[in-house]
């Protein structure tokens, strides 16, 4: 159709508006409206017809006078720059003249990608001014607050670095884009020589909006360590938004623009209720993230009502809401992130005093420990080879424990294995208080711990000094628990694992449980030179050393001597595997072992080692 043919009233049928504000929803017609016009005052002539909406694909407005001719008032399509408009204000306005007691016909096409729900009025000059510095005055409030706050939420970046603050700085951008593209005063300012780009803004920045909105709820909430089926919820909102964007920008704008309409509303009612699941646990941590989210949905859904489902809200205005609730939204973000660092802040303030204060503790009884080596080294010179086997058993732990705290001291915020330095002062303490009573080798009682829980103490003691020497320290526990002479059966296995770490260059070092018949076997394989036969024989005896390993490393030659002999004082036996092509492998056959769940026996003749 033309103007032409709707000069003629009976030309074209019309239909009255059903109400205030044209509203077809998202078509692809081409809509024509018809206002006949008196002008019924006594000195107006000026006048300005105002649609308020930022930019359509296309819209004409024609004014036909009484004697049938058209003028053209307004032309303007998608190809159109912001310099085409007859008068320059971020939405579109077209002047005419009709003077006082003259009539007219106002005809107006347009089309929209978006919803075709546009708000018009006839103003005169003054009163279009009057609304124009109004409109202007909250526009240029808003956009300098959320400046403002996006500065403050780079700086907070740079000097922080937190990802929390790129995601918060990334949503407060998008939303200021998008509030500005919505007014128009993108197209004026912004990118005034580009309409077929905005033509798609809104769904540059909505989609931003909704893609920043997610990695803020993500990095604010740590949702992928407290809510992972939230964090793979917040992760497909992203994927589905920048995959509908990809599919529908160029085969459908107009549903694509439909479509992210009211996934702003569904996005918002996510965020929410992450903060919602959030507060459920750590409720000071989030609050104010929380009440951000809840701000944000009012505009949100006021939004989809209007553009989506066509619902006008009279009381106020949409763009006001938006503009209030998003300022108090960005405010109470920022106080989100303000208030979770504060918290972090008091919590690791927290846990630094716990910290130091178990490190006086740990160092209290390495000391107390030092004063007890120094008094069983002085007793070791007066008392006979019973002392001089607990100053053997001692050396090897007390290195394993000082390595330990030398590394917790030095390493950042002094974080160890509490079960290395556990084990080792639990061993030491054991060791120390039975020789300086001069008590005999002990019982299993039900309160020792069983066999499992002796090898991992023996595995986290040495793990420390098996790593500073390169090596591999493994614990394989292939038969059930069951309770032994515990701290007898440490002093043995320590003593092999310490033989099997100094001899050892490279490699590994295995520690094994397995089943031996009713009974249980205890090993220790290496990668070392190997000890079977007649040099296992010899490395039993008390104070001799192998003359291979006198260059190798520094030794007393009571190791296997004194495991022996507590093997003995038990009714165990040591034995070593003489198939071994490489490296040792010492066994102690535990036939006392108390019963425990029995599983399937293994061969006796295997060893456990998989190959070293």
């Amino acid at each position: 159709m033309s103007v032409t043919d709707l000069i003629d009233p009976k030309g074209v049928e019309m239909h009255p508006l059903p109400g205030p504000v044209p509203d077809f929803g998202y078509t692809a017609a081409r809509i024509w409206l018809r206002a006949h016009l008196v002008n019924g005052t006594a000195s107006e002539t000026a006048w300005r017809f105002f649609a308020h909406a930022n930019f359509t694909q296309k819209i004409a407005v024609y004014l036909v006078g009484a004697d049938g001719a058209v003028q053209t008032l307004l032309d303007l399509t998608e190809d159109s720059p912001f310099s085409a408009r007859p008068i320059d204000d971020p939405q579109m306005v077209a002047p005419f003249s009709l003077a006082p007691g003259e009539a007219a016909t106002l005809i107006v096409a347009y089309y929209s990608q978006g919803s075709s729900r546009i708000s018009m009025s006839v103003e005169t000059v003054d009163s279009f001014a009057a609304q124009a510095r109004v409109r202007d005055a909250k526009s240029y409030a808003f956009y300098g607050m959320m400046l403002v706050i996006i500065v403050l939420a780079a700086v907070a970046l740079a000097v922080l670095r937190e990802p929390v603050f790129a995601a918060y700085a990334g949503y407060l951008t998008a939303i200021l884009v998008y509030v500005m593209h919505g007014e128009g005063a993108a197209f004026q300012f912004l990118w005034p020589g580009f309409p077929r780009f905005n033509s798609m803004a809104s769904v540059v920045a909505g989609s931003a909006v909704m893609v920043f909105g997610s990695l803020f709820a993500i990095t604010f909430l740590q949702t992928a360590r407290y809510q992972p089926v939230m964090h793979r919820i917040l992760l497909t909102i992203i994927v589905g938004v920048l995959a509908i964007d990809v599919v529908l920008w160029v085969v459908d704008p107009q549903l694509l623009k439909q479509l992210l309409v009211i996934m702003i509303s569904v996005s918002v009612l996510t965020f929410v209720a992450a903060g919602l699941l959030a507060a459920r646990t750590r409720f000071r941590e989030v609050r104010f993230y929380v009440f951000s989210w809840t701000a944000s949905l009012i505009p949100a859904l006021l939004f989809t009502a209007r553009f989506g489902l066509g619902l006008e809200q009279t009381f106020v205005t949409p763009y006001d809401t938006i503009r209030l609730a998003l300022v108090v939204d960005a405010l109470m973000m920022g106080l989100a992130i303000f208030d979770r660092y504060n918290h972090l802040r008091r919590t690791a303030m927290e846990e630094t005093l716990a910290h130091a204060r178990r490190n006086l503790a740990l160092s209290q009884r390495l000391a107390s420990l030092e004063d007890s080596y120094d008094e069983v080294t002085a007793l070791a010179r007066q008392r006979e080879e019973s002392v001089k086997d607990t100053v053997h058993d001692l050396r090897q732990p007390m290195h394993a424990l000082r390595l330990s705290l030398r590394q917790m001291f030095k390493a950042e915020g002094g974080k160890t294995d509490a079960g290395q330095v556990e084990s080792a002062l639990s061993y030491m303490e054991q060791l120390v208080a039975e020789r300086l009573a001069a008590t005999s080798v002990a019982s299993p009682t039900a309160a020792e711990p069983g066999l499992h829980a002796v090898l991992r103490g023996v595995a986290d003691m040495f793990g420390p000094e098996a790593a500073e020497r390169g090596l591999g320290l493994k614990l394989v526990l292939a038969a059930p628990d069951a309770s032994v002479n515990a701290y007898a059966l440490m002093r043995v296995t320590a003593n092999l694992v310490s033989n099997a770490i100094k001899y050892t260059r490279e490699g590994r070092v295995l520690i094994a449980l397995r089943r031996n018949g009713a009974g249980y076997r205890v090993e220790v394989h290496d990668t070392g030179p190997g000890l079977q036969g007649v040099a296992f024989e010899q490395a039993l005896v008390r104070n001799e050393r192998l003359e291979r390993d006198r260059s190798v490393a520094e030794g007393s030659g009571l190791g296997l001597a004194v495991a022996r002999q507590i093997a003995h004082d038990n009714g165990w036996t040591i034995t070593s595997c003489e198939r071994r092509r490489t490296g040792a492998s010492i066994r102690i056959e535990l036939p006392g072992a108390g019963a425990g769940p029995v599983g399937e026996t293994d061969r006796d003749d295997q060893p456990v080692a998989p190959a070293m």
